[in-house]
């Protein structure tokens, strides 16, 4: 039995302590894309994302497991979409902490916490000469969270500490927890924007959500609301989110996925002061880290032992 470890994700000590934990398998680290070919022609597991060129070398592959949550990097291979080897992925140790960063990048838009670094960073005290009246409060505003999965329910779950209305879209609008007013379907999409003070964006990217968030959308949204995006680059249009910024009729956006990542430095996002930026960071924390590997593990255990994978991914769905 070979395994190959693709990706330095999990850490480098992840190998180490698989070899300890099974003994009687074969594990090859193969951390470079160069090397994936080579390392996969007679694997049984791959963990990673294979690109097009190692998947067909593989002639044995009997499962590939995605360390992540989303698996776009896997269902750009057609073959690997067409074929019976199962993908399955880690699907709930990024949940916590970003849904924290969403209530994070909110806090910090509506309190300009940007411009109190830069303050605190040349020794500047603002006090209420600066800031009076400049602060908004989050409490009793309208959340619209697009994507009702795993982090949109988590979001909700905060957001609803802010006693905020929440409202969603989501393919399967009837498993609305509690803390969502209503959840519709993805044709309400338009309906969603119109309600929103503050769009959250925790769909994944496929076909049907690519620039989904489009300029008709965002224009449809309340003056002065915000966007927040923690799923996936590339849903919304993102010169579109910087001219509507640029434009005053949205007050900011948190962005931690972009289409394009790095973010281009010609991105027009990077020159607003009401956008903040991080760099698809949201989720790396030591314990999300700690759950994928667990992840790995628990599902190694059940195909060694010829049990049923958990947590198998709809390749055509993209999810």
């Amino acid at each position: 039995m070979k395994v190959v470890i693709g990706t330095l994700h999990t850490g480098e000590h992840f190998i180490r302590e698989l070899s300890d934990a099974f003994p009687g398998v074969d594990f090859v680290a193969a951390y470079e894309d160069s090397e994936h070919p080579a390392a996969i022609a007679d694997a049984d597991v791959f963990l990673g994302w294979p690109g097009r060129e190692a998947f067909l070398a593989a002639r044995r592959l009997r499962w590939i497991h995605c360390p992540g949550a989303g698996i776009d990097k896997l269902t750009v291979v057609p073959e690997i979409v067409a074929s019976d080897i199962p993908v399955t992925n880690a699907p709930g140790p990024h949940v916590n902490p970003m849904a924290d960063h969403v209530i994070g990048m909110m806090v910090a838009l509506t309190h300009r916490f940007k411009e109190m670094v830069r303050d605190q960073d040349r020794g500047f005290w603002g006090g209420a000469d600066k800031y009076e009246h400049s602060f908004r409060e989050i409490s009793g505003g309208t959340m619209g969270i697009y994507g009702l999965g795993a982090i949109g329910r988590a979001v909700a779950r905060r957001a609803a500490g802010f006693d905020m209305r929440i409202f969603a879209v989501d393919p399967g609008p009837s498993e609305a927890p509690d803390s969502v007013s209503e959840c519709w379907g993805t044709d309400r999409l338009d309906d969603l924007c119109r309600v929103s003070d503050w769009l959250v964006v925790c769909a994944p990217i496929i076909a049907e959500t690519h620039h989904s968030i489009d300029g008709r959308r965002l224009a449809l949204m309340r003056e002065g609301s915000y966007v927040v995006v923690i799923s996936r680059g590339g849903i919304v249009d993102e010169d579109a989110l910087a001219d509507a910024i640029s434009s005053g009729h949205l007050a900011g956006a948190g962005v931690d996925a972009t289409e394009v990542e790095p973010l281009p430095s010609d991105s027009p996002l990077w020159g607003l002061d009401e956008v903040f930026i991080s760099p698809h960071a949201s989720a790396l924390t030591p314990e999300l880290y700690e759950g994928r590997r667990e992840a790995f593990r628990s599902n190694l255990r059940r195909f060694l032992s010829g049990e049923p994978l958990e947590a198998v991914c709809d390749k055509r769905a993209g999810f």
